[in-house]
């Protein structure tokens, strides 16, 4: 590994880049939260015990400066954290979570279907001026790594279908096309996701 590069947990402090970061991957969270995105963001970010919590999301560094991140977490702490999430989400947005409730339930159904030791890939991304040089795949060790210690037999994403970067990334990986499905944000914007998995026993 280059020196350089080192990677770390998330701290409160990191919601920014959180932010920025994870609009890279999904930025399909706007049209959902539009206005109040970076702020729902942000409030789920310094949260513990949340799907979109600091404590599932490591940074890598390249000389000090934060290069990507990747929020990753195991199909127990989805099973422990989910319904707290959809609780905070409510509280951060209040009635206007009623317009995007159904949007929720539906990403929801489709979105994050895991088995009994998988671990999730949710969330990765890097920054343009640093893409290239292997941020993507140190990140993806890093989560690698984390699921063997607890015992995790796959590892699953989903990644938009259009994504031809990332799609390759992840096949280079190790990761397979298991399956194809398309969800509605609303009625002129669907989104086509491809889930991948890669067994690790």
């Amino acid at each position: 590994m280059d020196p350089s590069f080192s990677l770390r947990q998330a701290q409160p402090e990191d919601g920014p880049d959180f932010s920025e970061l994870f609009l890279i991957s999904a930025p399909f969270f706007v049209e959902l939260f539009k206005d109040d995105t970076k702020r729902v963001l942000k409030d789920l970010f310094v949260s513990p015990r949340n799907l979109f919590s600091f404590q599932h999301v490591c940074f890598a560094e390249i000389d000090g400066q934060i290069a990507g991140m990747i929020l990753s977490y195991s199909w127990e702490t989805h099973r422990k954290e989910y319904l707290r999430t959809g609780r905070l989400f409510f509280r951060v947005l209040g009635f206007k979570m009623l317009r995007i409730f159904r949007v929720l339930l539906r990403l929801n159904a489709e979105l994050c279907k895991l088995a009994e030791s998988d671990y999730y890939i949710s969330n990765l991304a890097v920054y343009p001026r640093f893409r290239g040089i292997g941020i993507g795949r140190l990140l993806m060790g890093k989560a690698e790594e984390d699921a063997k210690k607890i015992g995790s037999r796959r590892l699953v994403l989903e990644v938009e279908e259009s994504n031809t970067v990332a799609l390759s990334l992840y096949r280079k990986l190790g990761f397979e096309v298991v399956e194809k499905f398309q969800t509605e944000l609303s009625k002129d914007h669907s989104l086509n996701f491809c889930r991948m998995i890669k067994p690790l026993v």
